[in-house]
């Protein structure tokens, strides 16, 4: 139960600490506004990670079930990702202010839609190693955490 208390305070805790890292390290590069959008979209699947795994952690150590509010949360935010990954992804060339933007945007947008795919449909990281292409092709797709629930409580 501790190893289990403590992954998800690290998982919670690694979001969060991700958040800050990207948002330091943005601020180093001169973007456009086409990287902001996208750069925007991955913070705010990353606070969602976060806030998920602090959510299952809290529970942990308070016993308790996850209320069926919070599946309804989950779902909403799944499909609200899904609206912005559509309109985000149609913005970016309309709104880039060079090659350099774009390029950039792009590449933050596609981390994004990948964070969006592990949090919310298939677990893409498993092990300590986190993503690894190799293990990844050679096993079959696991639903992620928030589908297993959302596909529980659906039911």
């Amino acid at each position: 139960m501790k190893k289990l208390k403590n992954r998800l305070l690290n998982l919670a805790i690694g979001e969060l600490a991700a958040v800050v890292v990207f948002i330091y390290v943005y601020q180093l590069f001169d973007l456009g506004k086409a990287s902001l959008l996208a750069f925007t979209y991955l913070i705010f699947i990353l606070l969602q990670g976060s806030m998920y795994w602090m959510y299952r952690y809290i529970l942990l150590i308070k016993q308790q079930q996850v209320h069926f509010k919070m599946v309804q949360f989950l779902k909403f935010f799944r499909i609200l990702n899904l609206i912005l990954l559509i309109i985000i992804a149609g913005s970016m060339p309309f709104i880039k202010n060079d090659t350099k933007d774009i390029l950039a945007a792009m590449g933050i947008f596609l981390f994004g839609f990948i964070e969006y795919i592990n949090y919310y449909w298939y677990r893409l990281s498993y092990g300590t190693s986190g993503f690894n292409l190799k293990t990844l092709l050679n096993t079959s797709l696991k639903k992620s955490s928030i589908n297993k629930l959302i596909t529980k409580y659906t039911k």
